[in-house]
């Protein structure tokens, strides 16, 4: 029975032994280096190859070269940066045509000053190009520094360990009675004077040979120079002529093309690639040839230049202000066409219909594309505001016109408000008529800050806060001088909302500003005003009441100069004693406005 029981009991085993749980976001970080240390590079092995083979290698590369790989490990820097690698070093600038290295410089030491960094030495300078060899150091032109009559010296490292260890020795030798160092016999004392000698003479002997050496240094400074010009003259000449041939030689003459000399996409040492060619604005070239047109074009181009600008400016006269910002010059109109291009430039009579016709039919597509750009524009920086803070019912105009939609353009870095971003055209972008904005949260957080302390919500616009007009300043700025009628004033800059946005945005960047800013409104009473005009370098204002002016010698829409003058425009000629912004006149938002700036100072 006991039997048949044990045959029908199954057998009771132990369960496997758990796995400790291992905490996964402690492991998360770890993902990177495990990676790493799985998958190694083909030149992962190369510290660990023999020393001879390493030398034969290195001894085919320059001295800059030298530098860098010795910045790549611990291993490759004990090895470059050890007393027996100096005839690497050595090797490498008799091979580039580098002076050798002097008596009191080590070999890296002189590779990093003829080859390295080129910041200067004392106040970190970038792109300084002039070295001071008597000096052995990079200085800026605007440093007035002690180091200039100071010769620094350089040593090797185990030189100064020796010393170090050897000056330790006689100095526990001094406090233990009847002790003699073994291989001297000289007191510490007489140890500090035999190294004081030692220095002195290789600075003497040194001095003999400085004259030579800096010739020699300043030679070859000169050679490298007029290398590299020529280097660089040859890469600019085939970029050149690379980008020349995207204008044909019937319809652009030399004399056109020459400007583009001038392009940072010419005087750049880049390879030559299509990009060089797309983000090239013609309208350089396009000016060139029109003046050129209408110096040796006679009588018969000027007539049917009027007629395209009599058309063209008719139909700006009828483009909104948010339009208008979008809309091309008439030489870049003109450009766009070839065909209205060439019946411009060699057509006949400047009352043709086929020249009318092909005037119509570019307005038409102008118009088209304004229209769908504006609308392409509007989306996309409406896409970027975040959810919650516009109404869904707000058209694009009222949701950019917003005093919080504040953006940046990635390429060039400009802030400005959201209308302003929709006509902005950036010329660093990096595509041909590129628009690459991102919504700024440090503009917007500034915005929200003046708001709180004016009070208001943030539905108020950006229109509103322009007709307000108030005035801040900084408390985190420190207090400056002003020249009033010749005598010092004591105070902080007053700034509009729109010159708040831009101080804020750059606190970051300016050292001497210590924490965030810290606005406080300011009373006409507390203000003097100093010299300067709002916005007196801006003709961007037009009148509301009229049509735009085009100028008809170059089709440009005229602007007024700024807002004083439109101010008075519109007093004088259409009886309005208080012009207001939007109502009466309007800023081109095609132009940037970064606000109003030290015009007025703390009188206490």
């Amino acid at each position: 029975m006991l039997s048949i029981l044990a045959l029908t009991v199954p057998s009771i085993e132990e369960p496997p032994s758990k796995r400790t749980k291992v905490n996964q976001a402690k492991n998360r970080g770890n993902v990177k280096s495990i990676l790493f240390k799985r998958f190694h590079g083909c030149l992962s092995e190369l510290p660990t190859m023999p020393l001879d083979v390493l030398y034969e290698i290195f001894v085919h590369l320059s001295p800059a070269d030298l530098l860098s790989l010795g910045r790549v490990s611990k291993a490759f820097r004990f090895v470059l940066m050890s007393r027996q690698s100096s005839f690497l070093w050595n090797a490498s600038l008799y091979n580039f045509g580098a002076p050798p290295c002097p008596q009191d410089m080590c070999p890296p030491a002189w590779s990093h000053l003829l080859f390295g960094s080129t910041n200067c030495n004392s106040c970190g300078a970038p792109r300084v190009t002039k070295i001071l060899f008597s000096l052995r150091r990079r200085n800026a032109k605007s440093v007035n520094h002690p180091s200039r009559t100071l010769c620094v010296k350089h040593w090797w490292d185990e030189d100064v360990q020796a010393f170090k260890d050897e000056l330790h020795a006689h100095e526990r030798a001094d406090q233990v009675p009847d002790c003699v160092l073994p291989n001297t016999t000289a007191t510490t004392t007489e140890f500090l004077e035999e190294k004081k000698k030692l220095v002195v003479d290789n600075q003497e002997g040194s001095k003999l040979t400085s004259i030579l050496a800096c010739r020699q240094c300043l030679a070859w400074e000169k050679a490298r120079e007029t290398e590299r010009n020529n280097v660089l003259s040859d890469a600019r000449e085939k970029r050149f002529n690379y980008i020349k041939t995207k204008f044909p030689s019937p319809y652009y003459l030399e004399a056109d093309v020459k400007i583009l000399r001038l392009h940072r996409e010419v005087r750049t040492s880049k390879p030559i690639t299509d990009r060089a060619c797309r983000t090239n604005p013609p309208s350089s070239v396009n000016d060139a040839r029109h003046q050129r047109l209408m110096r040796e074009g006679g009588e018969a181009y000027h007539q049917r230049w009027n007629v395209l600008v009599t058309h063209y400016g008719d139909f700006l006269k009828t483009l909104p202000p948010l339009h208008l910002a979008l809309g091309p010059t008439a030489v870049e109109f003109l450009s766009e066409s070839q065909a209205l291009a060439d019946a411009v430039a060699f057509g006949s009579d400047h009352e043709s219909p086929q020249l009318i016709a092909q005037i119509s039919e570019a307005i038409g597509r102008l118009e088209l594309e304004i229209e769908t750009e504006k609308q392409k524009r509007a989306n996309l920086l409406r896409s970027l505001l975040p959810r919650g803070n516009v109404p869904e019912y707000a058209t694009d105009e009222e949701a950019l016109g917003l005093a919080t939609s504040i953006y940046e353009c990635s390429d060039c870095h400009l802030s400005a408000s959201g209308l302003h971003m929709l006509a902005h055209q950036c010329d660093r972008a990096q595509k041909l008529k590129g628009f690459s904005p991102q919504l700024s949260v440090l503009g917007r957080a500034a915005v929200e800050e003046l708001l709180q302390r004016l009070g208001l919500g943030r539905e108020t616009t950006a229109l509103e806060l322009d007709r307000r007009n108030d005035r801040f300043i900084c408390l985190g700025c420190p207090r400056a001088s002003f020249i009033q009628n010749g005598v010092d004033v004591l105070g902080r800059c007053v700034r509009d909302w729109r010159s708040c946005i831009a101080h804020a945005i750059g606190a970051k960047k300016e050292r001497w500003h210590v924490d965030e800013p810290i606005w406080s409104l300011v009373r006409t009473t507390e203000t003097v005003p100093i010299s300067g005009d709002e916005y007196s370098s801006y003709h961007a204002f037009a009148c509301l009441h009229c049509p735009i002016r085009i100028d008809p010698a170059s089709g440009d829409v005229q602007w007024f100069r700024n807002v004083s003058t439109v101010k008075e425009h519109v007093r004088t000629v259409h009886w309005r004693n208080r012009p207001m912004e939007g109502e009466d006149f309007y800023y081109n938002v095609g132009t940037t406005r970064s606000g109003c700036r030290s015009l007025l100072a703390m009188a206490k």
